[in-house]
């Protein structure tokens, strides 16, 4: 009988396959806070990898959607318990980036199922009525910092102070915002998925490859074998953020054919959501474009090439 496996999935099983990948097997290490060299550089590499990777595709295994939390209200004088009557004009409603959030992509400005209105606010419709189904449009919003809405106000214990070492976009007087016109608004962004058996096996090859020429300065010895091994991994690397994208593309809408125009190459030049001649954000300039992520995606440079 054979033994069983075990196939738990940890930082350094990851970090491991790029040490593997490196032809230095007798590097590997035994977790990721073993205080080898090999992990030290894995543990300053391993987060700003996954960040920059996670940006490069509306990938769908972190396709996240959230109602926003609400931090200031200008469209009247005595705002909700807690929130603020100061946004940043020209805006109506400033509300706070997702702690889990690495990327925006889109915000419906017409959530399903909310009551329709007109510009002014006034419902199109009164009484009870049956579930409204319409398509969502995307709203107009701005991704800034402020310091108007501080975790902390006052003289506060040095032990009395929250911990944000683990908080993305928050510190003490400073946040990460998103300013829009949109009420009771939506996101639909790119969350920072550190469960290694959620990612697409693509995007984890592409990720180890990421490691790997970030660890060849430590896990190779000679200077020359360290080029080498580098020049190496960079068009492996390019290979595999495309195969991830192309794929993730066509798992991406339907319908599901050889002349279908996957959202990463639509995103890449129009970053618009619709069909041609759509609108990106409520009263917005007409564009030409295909299904794809309304914000496109980020490019990536890694190891001397951009890709």
């Amino acid at each position: 009988m054979d033994a069983p496996v075990l196939y738990l999935q940890t930082p350094a099983i990851v970090v491991n396959e790029a040490v593997y990948m490196l032809g230095e097997p007798g590097k590997v290490i035994g977790d990721i806070n073993d205080g080898t060299p090999v992990s030290e550089a894995a543990r300053y590499a391993y987060g700003r990898a996954l960040r920059q990777l996670l940006r490069t595709a509306p990938w769908d295994f972190a396709r996240k959607q959230a109602v926003l939390t609400l931090l200031g209200d200008a469209t009247t004088t005595t705002p909700a318990p807690g929130v603020s009557s100061f946004v940043e004009q020209p805006w109506s409603f400033c509300y706070s980036w997702p702690t889990d959030a690495v990327m925006g992509r889109w915000m419906p400005w017409n959530p399903t199922n909310a009551q329709p209105e007109n510009n002014n606010g006034t419902p199109l419709t009164t009484g009870v009525s049956s579930l409204v189904y319409y398509n969502l449009i995307p709203g107009r919003f701005l991704v800034g910092s402020s310091d108007q809405y501080p975790i902390v106000t006052g003289a506060q214990d040095w032990d009395q102070l929250p911990d944000l070492q683990r908080t993305e976009g928050v510190d003490y007087n400073n946040r990460k915002v998103i300013l829009t016109n949109c009420s009771n608004a939506h996101f639909v962004y790119t969350r920072l998925v550190t469960e290694i058996e959620i990612w697409d096996d693509l995007f984890r090859q592409a990720f180890v490859t990421m490691l790997a020429l970030a660890l060849v300065q430590v896990v190779i010895e000679d200077p020359k074998e360290r080029i080498v091994q580098r020049d190496r991994l960079i068009p492996i690397l390019r290979n595999a953020v495309a195969d991830a994208r192309v794929a993730n593309g066509n798992e991406t809408g339907y319908p599901q054919t050889t002349d279908f125009e996957a959202s990463f190459i639509s995103g890449r030049t129009s970053g618009v959501w619709g069909w041609a001649n759509t609108y990106p954000g409520f009263g917005g300039t007409a564009v030409a474009g295909g299904f794809g992520s309304y914000n496109g995606y980020d490019a990536l440079s890694w190891g001397g090439s951009v890709f």
